[in-house]
């Protein structure tokens, strides 16, 4: 019993926020409960209490850690100093992460049933969808080609991810995001080039 009090104190509430998000992006907002995280957690749901005053208090936090953790999909710091080329390979190693994927079509799924999470969601999206488009131009295209090629990739995006999740046969077999993010830039890259040659 002591070691259970004990290993209660040590827990953090980034540890409840952790495992709420795990929860989220393999079970769904269903099964983020402080029953279940407990158990997961394994200790008494008493301790969930010392960190939030109640469930809705965790799912704004998880909502809090997605938008800090995506806000511009920079993997860290050193990006910011990585040539054109470098910034859409590590851009394209984020997007590929399975666990952030998934984690991505919860909290777009959330959305759909709450319009409050979908306004943050819609905002973090403009974020993104900003953070592509200075990609684009860093790499060589116009504001104009940028803007509309940005776009375009976040629907490239949100449409593999949505297949990926619910497609077994897909996930196993199919294109991997990093497979067709770099189709895609290439194929930009040749339609913008022409225009450019027209004008």
């Amino acid at each position: 019993m002591r070691a259970r009090r004990e290993h209660a104190t040590r827990l953090e509430r980034s540890d409840w926020i952790r495992c709420a998000m795990a929860v989220l992006a393999n079970e769904g907002r269903e099964a983020v409960r402080v029953e279940n995280l407990a158990k997961k957690l394994r200790i008494s749901k008493g301790s969930f209490y010392w960190h939030f005053r109640d469930r809705e208090d965790l799912l704004e936090a998880m909502l809090d850690a997605w938008e800090s953790g995506h806000v511009d999909w920079n993997v860290d710091e050193r990006e910011v100093h990585r040539d054109p080329a470098g910034r859409w390979a590590g851009l394209v190693e984020l997007l590929s992460s399975a666990t952030k994927s998934s984690l991505d079509v919860a909290i777009f799924s959330w959305a759909r049933e709450d319009e409050k999470v979908g306004h943050r969601v819609s905002e973090i999206e403009k974020r993104r969808s900003a953070h592509l488009e200075q990609v684009f131009r860093e790499i060589g295209f116009t504001a104009a080609q940028a803007e509309e090629w940005s776009q375009s990739a976040m629907l490239v995006y949100l449409g593999w991810v949505d297949r990926a999740t619910r497609d077994a046969t897909f996930r196993e077999f199919g294109p991997s995001l990093a497979e067709v993010l770099s189709r895609f830039v290439l194929a930009a890259s040749c339609l913008a080039g022409q225009e450019v040659l027209r004008q």
